[in-house]
């Protein structure tokens, strides 16, 4: 077993993307951890019974130094201590909630602060080191489970240790760490090359997990019993589920933050600024690649559910020429949906002659941020980015905004993708059918 690993120390160097994933969290104010749900946890900061925004405030404040600047966990605990002490969060208290009812509750302690603190370090640098991994997954598609190994490693996650999945394994989707309060579990990345060196067998089957239900808390108020989902793995020598409320990955919910990003862009006042930003995150070769491995493995395996994946944001000028069209905002954030990709490479699409080449639409991303032109169709009310693809020129339709099924969030979704006839084009733009945005067809 390798040696104990401190994730505390080494947040001391961390990665940009896990400083990114920590700040672009929004504020949620919670009464039960439980209350919250995996994914929004993902996405959101909230500490239980932190019900006063100036207290949350103090506490993000901190975390967010704490992985900045890499802050030990007892510095972290001897700075925030006075400060929640100051504003009153501290100790045992009476607590009324937004129901009236009061209860006799723990707010600060060390032994809290601690767990505050090694929860988000290590989310937020399992998170970087995520988005790291997948930057180079087409290099180093193999990864390798690592538990720490000593007296304090859970045996569930001792018996994981060593066991390798693709990173496309839906194995990551539950089990990527941490699995729980206080995991040190990591994850390490292999090429072909070192695999077989090390001798190693890659896990391939997927009908070793099992999603069932498990009892996450009881409401004290109603005797309400809440659930949530966990996943456990078991093939039958090794079997794992992470704690309850952990059965999700943070790691990949860096890349679902996007709609938490917009709500800061549209925060910054400065227009030139927000675009550059937005332009910035368009060209993250991080977010090009996913977008590129996730249309593979779907073109790939022919099957499609409700995942979506995004693309990027919606640029300023564009944003607004939607609203002034059709009088509400577009959500600003690209999306893609499994189903709507495969419909891109339908066997219509192929048989029509007006199909993308696969590898443009891997690049979809990038073809769209560097559009030749972005139209308005009067007639569907969707937006038109027209491509330069490998072999011609296609379109790329966008409904702004358009709310996909099994979410929450309103997103600008990439609705189909196909060749076009540019002179057909001019025609409709000459006919008042379509309007031109931004660029040009020459």
């Amino acid at each position: 077993m390798p040696q104990p690993i401190d994730l505390g120390v080494v947040a001391r160097l961390p990665p940009k993307e896990a400083i990114a994933y920590f700040r672009a969290k929004g504020y949620q104010i919670t009464w039960n951890w439980f209350e919250q749900r995996a994914a929004v946890h993902a996405r959101m900061f909230t500490v239980a019974k932190a019900a006063r925004l100036d207290v949350l405030s103090a506490i993000r404040d901190e975390v967010d130094r704490a992985i900045a600047q890499g802050i030990s966990r007892q510095d972290f605990i001897d700075t925030l201590t006075p400060r929640l002490q100051k504003l009153g969060w501290w100790g045992k208290q009476v607590m009324v909630d937004s129901q009236g009812n009061a209860d006799a509750v723990q707010l600060g302690s060390a032994r809290r602060l601690a767990t505050i603190y090694n929860v988000n370090t290590r989310v937020a640098y399992n998170a970087g080191r995520y988005a790291q991994m997948m930057a180079t997954a087409d290099l180093y598609p193999y990864w390798q489970y690592v538990a720490v190994g000593n007296s304090r490693t859970r045996p569930s996650h001792a018996a994981l240790h060593g066991k390798v999945f693709r990173y496309d394994h839906p194995f990551w989707q539950s089990h990527y760490p941490p699995n729980g309060f206080n995991c040190r579990c990591r994850v390490r990345a292999l090429s072909k090359r070192r695999l077989n060196e090390l001798g190693l067998r890659v896990t391939e089957e997927v009908g070793q997990l099992h999603t069932h239900e498990a009892e996450a808390g009881v409401d004290k108020r109603s005797g309400e019993i809440i659930t949530t989902s966990v996943t456990t793995f078991d093939d039958g020598k090794v079997k794992m589920t992470p704690d309850v409320g952990w059965s999700y990955h943070p790691g990949a919910a860096a890349f679902g933050v996007d709609q938490t990003m917009i709500r800061k862009l549209l925060e910054v006042k400065d227009a030139a600024l927000r675009e550059a930003v937005v332009q910035e995150l368009n060209n993250s070769p991080a977010r090009q690649l996913s977008f590129s491995l996730w249309a593979t493995r779907i073109m790939q395996s022919r099957r499609a559910g409700n995942g979506i994946h995004t693309l990027g944001f919606l640029p300023d000028a564009i944003a607004r020429a939607v609203q002034a069209r059709t009088g509400q905002a577009p959500a600003r954030l690209l999306a893609m949906s499994e189903k709507n990709l495969l419909h891109a490479d339908s066997e219509k699409h192929h048989l029509g002659g007006i199909s993308l080449r696969a590898e443009d639409i891997q690049q979809l991303p990038r073809l769209m941020t560097h559009a030749q032109a972005v139209l308005w169709d009067k007639q569907h009310n969707n937006l038109l980015f027209v491509i330069s693809t490998s072999d011609g020129t296609a379109k790329v339709v966008v409904n702004a905004p358009y709310k996909l099924r099994k979410t929450q969030d309103q997103l600008d979704v990439v609705i189909n993708a196909y060749r076009l006839n540019v002179e057909k084009l001019k025609g409709e733009i000459a006919g008042g059918h379509l309007e031109l945005l931004e660029g040009s067809l020459e």
